[in-house]
């Protein structure tokens, strides 16, 4: 599978997209009545549904010539969760991987808790406090500074993707003169891949 770094899935579809991360996790009911749980992945993986009932043609066309493009399943790419698509200066924190790189994370503090969610599409609006000679990799979410060290950073990320299947099942709701042709595709599923 190729990552596709352009084009980004279109922001006009993906607006309005139902979705978010998602865990495994099995639980065991114990004869005690007790759960036992075990958590099988270590970060979240997120899932989407961009479907609509109903999409005018030009948006269906942009549709339709992306999924064409990015061949189905074969590639991932880029998408905006707009429910989740920032962090904040406080929440942008890094991982030291040398003495000179640092790996981006976005922390989700609760109470005592957090969780650190690795980024590694960040967008051209990244903002790093600390550090001098600062450059970001916009592909793998990786901070290289020449002296220094960073200790934030705040902007934008997307999610890498892919669709969920490879059937397209486009739908002709109607057909208005002024209009063109309204079509719909019912379920359009998206899944986070890890790179």
């Amino acid at each position: 599978m190729a990552f596709l770094e352009i084009p980004r899935f279109p922001e006009k579809i993906s607006f309005g997209a139902t979705g978010g991360p998602t865990w495994q996790t099995e639980i065991a009911m114990l004869d005690s009545g007790y759960e036992y749980t075990n958590q099988n992945w270590s970060q979240a993986r997120a899932r989407y549904e961009v479907s609509h009932d109903a999409r005018r043609p030009e948006l269906f066309a942009e549709l339709l010539d992306f999924y064409m493009a990015v061949k189905g399943r074969a590639n991932s790419f880029r998408f905006k969760d707009w429910s989740d698509y920032s962090a904040t200066v406080t929440q942008g924190i890094f991982s030291m991987l040398t003495a000179t790189t640092f790996q981006m994370y976005k922390t989700y503090p609760a109470g005592a808790l957090s969780y650190q969610r690795k980024i590694i599409k960040p967008v051209s609006t990244i903002t790093v406090v600390g550090g001098s000679g600062v450059s970001v990799n916009y592909t793998t979410g990786v901070v290289t500074v020449s002296s220094g060290t960073p200790t934030a950073w705040y902007g934008d990320f997307d999610v890498p993707v892919r669709f969920d299947t490879d059937m397209m099942q486009a739908q002709i709701i109607n057909k208005s003169n002024a209009a063109g042709l309204i079509q719909g595709w019912q379920s359009i599923s998206l899944v986070e891949v890890r790179l």
